[in-house]
This record gives structure tokens, C-alpha cells and sequence, in this order.
């Protein structure tokens, strides 16, 4: 899986970085062919707003959280995209 880790609007510190890529990274144990995963970080107004987007063979997965604190904003996108992604696998499971 290929992450891409964006901030605008400021210099994202390392741990906040590194943070979000081990979040996104378990998102592997629910489908092993994800292929790209984009985390775009904004700081707005005292703001962090995250949107996180993966790509998995014929489905595009979005959320986005916006929070004060940077790492509450990542867990609640990684939740986000948790939700969704148990729920395709539950899916392609049932039809097989």
C-alpha cells in the first residue's frame, strides 16, 4: 500500500506524522489489496482537518474530521474508514 501524507497550511511535526501512518496502516489486517492511501491534513483556525482517502479495487473510501486536537482528528477518520471497510468485506464475504 502506497500512503501519501499531505499537510497545508503548516509543517506537520513527525510523531503527527508517523501517528497517521501507523493508524492508516491497519487497515490492512481488513483487506490486504489496498493499493494508495492519501491523508490530507489542513490547520485552519485553531483546526485540524483530516481527510483520509483509500483506493481498493472498485471502490474510492472518503472521510473527513475536523478537530482541535490533530491526533483526535486522525482516530476519528481511521474509525471513519473502519466502518466502511468492514462493511464492503462483509459484502464481497456474502456473495461468494
Amino acid at each position: 500500500m502506497t500512503i501519501i501524507f499531505t499537510a497545508r497550511h503548516f509543517q506537520a511535526p513527525d510523531n503527527l506524522k508517523d501517528y497517521a501512518e501507523e493508524g492508516v496502516a491497519r487497515f490492512e489486517k481488513y483487506f490486504d489489496r489496498i493499493s494508495q492511501c492519501e491523508i490530507i491534513m489542513l490547520h485552519e483556525k485553531s483546526m485540524f482537518i483530516t481527510e483520509i482517502n483509500l483506493h481498493i479495487p472498485q471502490h474510492n473510501l472518503y472521510a473527513k474530521s475536523s478537530d482541535p486536537n490533530g491526533f483526535k482528528s486522525i482516530d476519528d477518520c481511521v474509525d471513519k474508514i473502519s466502518t466502511q471497510m468492514v462493511k464492503i468485506v462483509d459484502q464481497w464475504k456474502k456473495h461468494r
